[in-house]
């Protein structure tokens, strides 16, 4: 008797469901040659960037506007002024005076996209490493083997090579979906490029968001210059520590891909979902909107290891900008008589996520904000208590003095830490000369870990 299928029987039936589906799909016979142009068409990386410009300036074009040449104006001079008074300010001086972009959201999100690459391919990454993992399981079943040579699909396992190159397209859409509505919803939130504690469209960038200044701003009886001076000053503070501690933005990069690294995602939801993605047309606004909704409902869950890692990112980031602010508040205070007012509003936001970081957790796992952001401000005053502002920059010499999460919530032991070697010198500024690209250094952390394994 033939083992071939009844005439009227599906041929796919004996298949697991996911691979019958794909299968069919596809096309059985010419199966082969469509693979092979799905691996042809998988080179473009772990995330479809050109989807995800689409998508982010779809979703930040709603309520936006360009900036007016009243608001060019002010923001530049707000900008010049900041520059000018951080000079007295702790803070390192920049290598030189980099940019300002005055953006409307769409402008913004076009911007960002080069700047969230390391945030996101390195989950991406992962995500397509689980598709491939699981497709290659189902591939390698012995009941699976037995059906696919009853259709005479016999060389598809040997034909199918890296089964991650193969779904790579997939994920690829999906995450650039994901990527371009988190962008899109930042750009409607975000009033500059620092909001987030890290830089997002290159670090030499001061950026202005007026449309989305005037909606966090336009109810307060507040002089329209003071606010953007008291803006542009805690954007060209943070600018300052990233811009001339070049090694700061790539150690947070590296942290990012180690947290990435140990990123586990339910792959069997993702290739629901990426299935739903293949076909859509990006011009079609109706389509996208429902692919948008549709890539929302994927998250994923930091594991335990990753969540050390995120302590170890999230206290980088409450110490720059509790530093940051530190010297807003010192050089501005007497300056600007509305500025404790928007402090209180930057403060109010700073405590309810909007829907951009809300979506950039349930992508990437990766909550930006430590739980309690005193914990920077607290370490930053006893810094300064003991050292005068300059004791600070002896935090960012060199990656390995950057304080760990214990020393964040107690200081005295980073002091301690910091006192056993070289004292802190009268003028901290040559702290930061010749520094350049720093390679990852272990944290303070794993290195009284092995300490602790010496003893």
């Amino acid at each position: 008797m033939s083992d071939s299928p009844e005439p009227h029987e599906d041929p796919f039936a004996g298949l697991p469901d996911e691979l019958r589906r794909m299968v069919e799909q596809l096309g059985g016979s010419g199966l082969m040659s469509q693979i092979q142009s799905m691996l042809t068409g998988a080179g473009s990386g772990p995330v479809n960037w050109d989807l995800a410009r689409q998508a982010a300036v779809q979703v930040a074009a709603e309520g936006d506007r360009s900036p007016t040449g009243e608001e060019r104006e002010r923001a530049t001079e707000a900008l010049r002024i900041a520059e000018h008074w951080l000079d007295d300010s702790s803070l390192p001086a920049p290598p030189d005076g980099g940019r300002l972009l005055v953006a409307s959201r769409q402008e913004w999100a076009n911007a960002a996209i080069e700047g969230m690459r390391p945030l996101v391919e390195p989950v991406a990454r992962a995500s397509t490493k689980a598709m491939g993992d699981l497709a290659r399981e189902q591939m390698q079943d012995e009941d699976v083997t037995r059906q696919l040579d009853a259709m005479g699909l016999g060389g598809l396992l040997g034909g199918l090579g890296d089964m991650s190159a193969m779904l790579q397209p997939m994920g690829a859409m999906l995450t650039g979906m994901q990527a371009g509505q988190v962008i899109g919803q930042l750009a409607r939130q975000l009033l500059g490029q620092y909001e987030l504690g890290l830089p997002t469209v290159g670090r030499a960038t001061a950026v202005s968001i007026p449309v989305n200044l005037e909606e966090a701003f336009g109810g307060w009886d507040l002089d329209p210059m003071e606010v953007a001076i008291s803006l542009a000053l805690h954007e060209a503070a943070h600018r300052r520590l990233y811009h001339a501690v070049p090694w700061l933005e790539a150690h947070l990069h590296g942290l990012i891909a180690q947290f990435a690294n140990g990123t586990q995602v339910d792959a069997e939801k993702l290739q629901e979902l990426s299935r739903g993605m293949m076909g859509i047309d990006p011009d079609d606004p109706e389509a996208m909107q429902d692919a948008l909704q549709r890539a929302g409902d994927f998250r994923i869950e930091p594991t335990p290891e990753q969540r050390r890692v995120l302590e170890r990112i999230q206290g980088v980031l409450a110490l720059a900008s509790a530093w940051a602010r530190s010297a807003v508040g010192r050089v501005g205070a007497e300056r600007l008589p509305g500025l404790e007012r928007v402090d209180e509003i930057l403060r109010r936001r700073r405590a309810t996520k909007g829907s951009g970081e809300e979506l950039l957790e349930q992508l990437l796992g990766l909550d930006l904000r430590p739980e309690d952001e005193t914990i920077g401000e607290r370490f930053v005053a006893a810094v300064e208590e003991a050292h005068g502002p300059e004791g600070l920059q002896r935090a960012l010499a060199h990656p390995e003095n950057l304080p760990d999460r214990d020393e964040l919530v107690e200081p005295a032991s980073w002091l301690e830490r910091m006192a056993a070697g070289e004292e802190v010198p009268d003028d901290a500024s040559g702290l930061f000369e010749g520094l350049g690209e720093a390679p990852v250094e272990r944290s303070a952390d794993e290195r009284r870990a092995d300490r602790e394994d010496d003893d």
